[in-house]
Formats: structure tokens, C-alpha cells, sequence
């Protein structure tokens, strides 16, 4: 596996001449698409074919993030003891198996609301053990120098997916239901697993004697003392914590306060539609924004904009063509921050962290930044029925300008080139690697 690439003064050749990155790419891609497929069909298998009731929907979407608040600390630990490639290809193979089963369910008329359940649930947990794999996994083949630009690439397949994905879902759906266009899901993920079947195989972090010497609580202590005494882990996953609090409490009432200000169906999805082609240019810019401004600048940037955004939907009133026009402008705002903010958290995370300690700091970040989201949707609907909707959106945006305070008066703001650590970063070196 490549550990990085020397430094020279030349240009490095495009990711996409290389076999293993390009092979990464081409699967996850293909995921990525998929699981839009899903995302859609799911829910609507659920809706229009096993007639859920409101209680049941809500459910069938908590179940897909819940593993990560169950198990994701655990997976974490575990992760750090053995080779990650592995682990991804079972999982993918265990979430195409398992989605399999809801077509073939429907062809021999078995199908209910408690196996959609355990499918998503079962998708939901490989979806954790693969994520913090991956993540894992990246450092190493691609090399932590250009972890940003492959992150950013990916970002891109990621934002391109959410905005042909749910059309590509529609034609589906519409041309053989629900339950069949999975099949498209199933061999995304077949697909994937071919893939990196096709990566170079890595080694366990450390010696299996030394990991289990230490328990499973200690080990997890490890990857927040990580986070906790890096400066550069410290601030990001701080203000990543708190933008995703204050962004769940948004997501909260969003669409109850469209409809709210009298937007009909149409019009919300314009501006869903809108937001999802700011997501897909932020990920397109995010490399050359980031290499013209520098990491620091840009993640807070990417912490700015949602409040702008949210201050533009407070600001609506009535569902006018100017209004619908404000707030789709504001959605695109919102969303062009989105890929900025992924990449360069996510590539923070992957540079400053020891390999063997990859797994548990990325499933410790991931779990309160996923959790305080959760939270933070309870906390906004509970303002929401309390103060109305107009204050709650206003919180949001108050919010999302403290995240970027917090990296404002933080080294991360010093910070050009994840490939350059800052100088702040330099004294707890010593103590990752002794962690490690």
C-alpha cells in the first residue's frame, strides 16, 4: 500500500491514473448512485405497498442511523485490531444479500413492515463497519498528502448522486416499482465489493498481543484522548459537533416551515432540487477553492454559509415567485458549503491521526458528530412546538456562526495544507505516537 508521495517539486500525476484510486472510485461511485435508488424506493415500499403508518416511517428512517450510535465506538476499537479491506468487502456483500431479500420477498408475497425493518437495520450496521473502514483504509493507499484531493473527488460522486440519484429513482420506481429498483441497489454494492476485492490487502494497525492486552473501554478511551490533546482533532471535531447540533434542529422544521409560509409540493421540491445543484458545485470547486484560500479559511467558510442560508429562509414570508426564488437561493448557499465542510473535516481526521488509531478516532467522531445531530432534531422540534418556527430557524443560524467562531479563534484558521501541519500541532505528535 502507498504511505504518501515524495515531495517534489513537480505536479503529482492524476488520482485517476492510478489503478487502486481509480478502482476505489469506480465502486464507491457506483454505491453512491445506488444507494439514492434506495433511499427513495425504501421509504416508498414502506408507504405505498405495506400502507406504514406515519409512527412506522419515522422508525423505518431512525433505524438507518442508529447503529452508528450503538455500535460505531465498538466498530471503531475493533477495526484497530485487523486489516480494514477485509471488512469492507463482507460488508458490502452482507448489505447486497440483505437487500436482495425485499424484491424477493414481494415476488412470493411475504413481505412486511418488520423484515423492511430488519433490512434497513442490517443495512444500517455493515454501513457502519464499511464507513469507518474505508475511512481507515484511505490513508494508506492513497497516501495522507493527497487524502484532500481524493476526499474531494469522491465528494463529487457523492453531490452527483444526490441530484440524479432520486430522478433516476423516479424512472425506475415508475417502471417497476418500488421493490424491483432496489435490485439496482444490490448490484451497486456487488459492484463495490468486486472492487475492492481488486485493492491491495493491508495489515492489522498493531500486533493482536498488544491490542488485546487493553480492554475495550481503555481502547476507546484512546481514541478520544486522540481527539481531546490533538488541537487540530480538538477544534474541528468541536465545531463539527456543534454545526450538526444546530443543523439538526434546522432539518427539524424545514419543510413544516415551507409549508408553513404556504409553499406547495412543487415549489419545495424546486428548492430541494436547487440546493442539491449547489451541493454538486461546491464539490466541484472544493480542491480549487481550498488550494487558492487554504484548508483553515475555507472550512470556516463552509461553517458560514449555512447561517447566511438559514438567515434567507427566516427572512421569507408568503410563497410569492420572489420568495420561492430567496429560498432556493439560500438552499444553494447552504448546500455549496456541504461538500467544503465533508472534505476537509474528514481529510483533517485521516491526516492527524495515527494509522492505528484510525478506526476508533474516526468512530468516536463520527458518533457525536451523528448523535448530536439526532439531538439536535429532537431539540429543534421541541423549540419549534414552543417558540414556532421563524425563532427556531433563527437559532439554527446562530448556531452555525459559533461553529465557525469556535475554528475562527482556533490554529485551524492558520492552517494552508493538511500535507504543512501547523506548528500548534507539532507538540502532540509525540503523544499519538505513543499512543499507537
Amino acid at each position: 500500500m502507498n504511505t504518501g508521495t515524495a515531495t517534489t517539486g513537480a505536479k503529482p500525476p492524476s488520482l485517476f491514473r492510478q489503478r487502486d484510486f481509480l478502482l476505489l472510485f469506480t465502486g464507491q461511485t457506483s454505491s453512491l448512485f445506488g444507494s439514492q435508488i434506495t433511499y427513495v424506493a425504501v421509504p416508498l415500499t414502506a408507504v405505498l405497498l405495506l400502507q406504514a403508518t406515519p409512527f412506522e416511517a419515522g422508525v423505518l428512517g431512525a433505524l438507518g442511523m442508529l447503529p452508528f450510535l450503538l455500535f460505531g465506538l465498538f466498530v471503531g476499537v475493533w477495526l484497530d485490531r485487523r486489516a480494514r479491506r477485509p471488512v469492507m468487502i463482507v460488508a458490502d456483500v452482507v448489505r447486497a444479500v440483505a437487500l436482495a431479500w425485499i424484491p424477493i420477498a414481494h415476488v412470493l408475497g411475504i413481505l412486511n413492515i418488520a423484515q423492511l425493518f430488519a433490512v434497513v437495520f442490517v443495512v444500517g450496521t455493515m454501513t457502519v463497519f464499511f464507513d469507518i473502514a474505508i475511512q481507515s483504509y484511505a490513508p494508506g493507499l492513497i497516501g495522507r498528502d493527497r487524502l484532500p484531493e481524493a476526499n474531494g473527488k469522491l465528494q463529487i460522486s457523492d453531490s452527483a448522486a444526490q441530484v440524479a440519484g432520486p430522478g433516476a429513482a423516479g424512472v425506475l420506481i415508475s417502471a417497476l416499482g418500488a421493490p424491483a429498483a432496489i435490485v439496482v441497489d444490490v448490484a451497486t454494492y456487488v459492484l463495490s465489493s468486486i472492487t475492492v476485492i481488486g485493492l491491495p490487502a493491508d495489515k492489522a494497525p498493531e500486533s493482536e498481543a498488544a491490542a488485546e492486552s487493553r480492554s475495550i473501554r481503555a481502547s476507546i478511551r484512546e481514541g478520544f484522548a486522540v481527539i481531546g490533546k490533538n488541537p487540530m482533532l480538538r477544534w474541528t471535531t468541536a465545531a463539527a459537533v456543534t454545526i450538526n447540533l444546530f443543523s439538526g434542529g434546522l432539518m427539524a422544521v424545514f419543510f413544516l416551515y415551507l409549508v408553513h409560509v404556504g409553499m406547495g409540493a412543487a415549489q419545495v421540491g424546486l428548492i430541494v432540487a436547487i440546493g442539491s445543484a449547489g451541493a454538486l458545485a461546491g464539490a466541484l470547486l472544493t480542491e480549487r477553492l481550498t488550494g487558492r484560500f487554504g484548508v483553515g479559511s475555507m472550512l470556516i467558510l463552509s461553517m458560514v454559509l449555512p447561517g447566511l442560508g438559514y438567515l434567507v429562509l427566516a427572512a421569507v414570508k408568503g410563497n410569492s415567485a420572489a420568495a420561492v426564488a430567496a429560498v432556493a437561493a439560500g438552499s444553494f448557499i447552504v448546500q455549496f458549503g456541504v461538500p467544503i465542510y465533508n472534505v476537509n473535516v474528514m481529510s483533517f481526521r485521516q491526516v492527524y491521526t495515527p494509522d492505528g488509531l484510525l478506526g476508533r478516532v474516526t468512530a468516536t467522531a463520527r458518533t457525536g458528530i451523528l448523535g448530536s445531530y439526532a439531538v439536535g432534531s429532537l431539540l429543534g422540534g421541541a423549540l419549534g412546538s414552543a417558540a414556532g418556527l421563524r425563532p427556531t430557524v433563527l437559532v439554527a443560524a446562530a448556531g452555525t456562526f459559533a461553529a465557525a467562531l469556535i475554528l475562527l479563534v482556533s490554529p485551524v484558521r492558520a492552517v494552508r495544507r493538511l500535507n504543512d501541519p501547523s506548528p500548534e500541532a507539532e507538540p502532540d505528535t509525540a503523544v499519538q505516537d505513543q499512543t499507537s
